[in-house]
């Protein structure tokens, strides 16, 4: 059906009111009769407007950080396994011209493999170390010491000073018998009350390895997708690039690339090269347990400043507990002071020879910066915060120095010559 409406203005030619026809799905749609593309684009935003658009945007943006703020140390985590695993994903493609799926898969299931046999390798590994450090003999020795050192009232002194250890002694001197035999009094009551805490605690780890398992499994299968999805994001942040500016939108994706790949690479390859010169020099001087203060440095090491210190401090307190099993007639504090310049001269080696060779100038970035930047990582995202700011501050100074340039109309990338090639993500 369609309505005849007169309109207010005089015909100039007739003097009759003209007559227009309307149709009644118009006054709901605003359209007639046309197709989709006989209509014109859309006006042009203004200036205010689209100010407007990007100030609400970025509000949402930073809403929705905040509301989905627990899920990004899983998304953060999967991504690192993306960007590590993608490079063994290219060279199935590539190098072995198998299908995109199929290399996928392959490279996970190698890497998943991989992951167990180490596993398996590194437990069994840590278990006999953890045996050869004697922790019970640790906890009998500790035990006579406080009781020897202590006074009538339970307090001794420790660098100048008074520490009240009453408590703690009353609780391991309950345990004997009194009778002289060195038996042990058992209580029904305080039995059931440990039977209870020691189920809690079996309940407590069965609910813990189940988090880390569904974790695991999530962050897992967050990572294939985003292997998946490589080429497309990659395709899609390419067409983003706005017009003029391919050139610098290219160069900045290599650059950020080039930080992301020479920093996590560069440090795993020098924690791995440090955490088996710290097990290789510890096992040659005698220290029980060396394996696991090598791993323990491999882990830490990924930490830059802070953890190769932090990781020292185990195998300092081992050497002054145990002594070394090559030279048992050498005091236990002089062994520690051995093993803290052993720790030093490593640490020293990896920050000055290996870590410049295998990381290159990955990040380049002066040691306050980063001391800063480990504090704030810490605060914000724990441990993996601690190991991924360094290369997201040199990201963003890649970032701030390509705005400081343009500001001051200079080329950001002078360096550039016309046939550079850029890879894809």
């Amino acid at each position: 059906m369609i309505y005849r409406v007169g309109m207010h203005e005089d015909d100039s030619t007739t003097g009759e009111l003209p007559i227009l026809d309307i149709h009644p799905e118009s006054f709901v749609s605003g359209v007639d009769d046309r197709p989709i593309g006989a209509y014109p684009p859309s006006p042009p935003w203004s200036e205010r407007a689209k100010l407007l658009v990007a100030a609400m945007g970025f509000v949402l943006a930073l809403i929705g950080l905040y509301v989905i703020r627990g899920a990004i140390p899983i998304a953060a985590l999967a991504g690192l396994i993306a960007f590590l695993v993608a490079p063994l994903i290219r060279l199935a493609h590539r190098r072995l011209h198998l299908p995109s799926w199929l290399a996928l898969t392959i490279a996970y299931i190698v890497v998943f493999v991989g992951t167990l046999g180490f596993s398996y390798f590194l437990v069994n590994s840590i278990v006999a170390s953890i045996s050869d450090l004697d922790l019970i003999g640790w906890v009998d020795d500790t035990r006579e010491w406080l009781m020897e050192e202590a006074d009538d009232e339970g307090r001794i002194v420790v660098l100048g000073l008074t520490v009240d250890m009453s408590g703690i002694i009353d609780s391991l001197g309950a345990s004997d018998s009194g009778d002289g035999s060195g038996g042990v009094v058992i209580d029904a009551e305080a039995a059931l009350q440990f039977l209870g805490t020691g189920l809690a605690g079996v309940r407590t780890i069965a609910g813990m390895l189940t988090a880390i398992i569904t974790t695991a499994l999530v962050t897992a299968l967050v990572a294939i997708y985003l292997n998946a999805d490589s080429r497309r994001m990659h395709a899609g942040v390419v067409r983003s690039i706005p017009p003029g500016y391919e050139r610098d939108g290219l160069m900045m994706m290599e650059a950020q690339k080039s930080v992301w790949r020479g920093y996590l690479y560069g440090q795993l390859v020098n924690s791995l090269i440090t955490g088996f010169l710290v097990f290789v020099v510890l096992w040659a001087v005698g220290l029980p347990g060396a394996f696991l203060f090598g791993a323990i440095m491999v882990v830490l090491n990924m930490i830059p400043t802070f953890g190769p210190i932090l990781a020292a401090i185990p195998g300092i307190l081992a050497a002054l507990l145990s002594g070394s099993t090559r030279w048992p007639e050498l005091e236990s504090y002089w062994f520690a002071l051995i093993i803290a310049g052993i720790y030093v001269v490593v640490v020293q080696a990896q920050a000055n020879v290996i870590a410049p060779r295998v990381m290159g100038i990955a990040v380049r970035l002066r040691p306050a910066v980063v001391l800063i930047g480990l504090i704030v990582g810490f605060q914000i995202g724990g441990l993996l915060g601690s190991l991924l700011v360094v290369p997201i501050i040199a990201s963003i100074r890649d970032v701030l120095v390509y705005f400081w340039d343009k500001l001051n109309d200079r080329d950001p990338f002078p360096d550039v010559s016309p046939d550079t090639a850029t890879s894809e993500a």
